[in-house]
């Protein structure tokens, strides 16, 4: 079984792309991508000082950004 990180904007595409997508071997691996992407982009997107708990972190991200994230299994 896969798990697929799946990162996109609200109400439109990135310069006209679709989504990103990533693969996993395990829904472990997928949150962890997941919390790296918002890690790389906190700065840029939401400028405050970031959360030290990773979890508050994401939700924290997302509240901020117009983008929405889902981790779902592949067969």
């Amino acid at each position: 079984m896969r798990y697929i990180l799946t990162i996109r904007e609200h109400n439109h595409s990135w310069a006209g792309r679709g989504p990103v997508q990533t693969t996993h071997s395990t829904a472990e691996e997928a949150h962890a991508s997941l919390r790296d992407y918002v890690a790389r982009n906190w700065d840029s997107e939401v400028g405050t000082e970031r959360p030290d708990d990773p979890e508050h972190m994401i939700r924290e991200y997302f509240s901020e950004v117009p983008e929405a994230y889902d981790v779902c299994k592949s067969e």
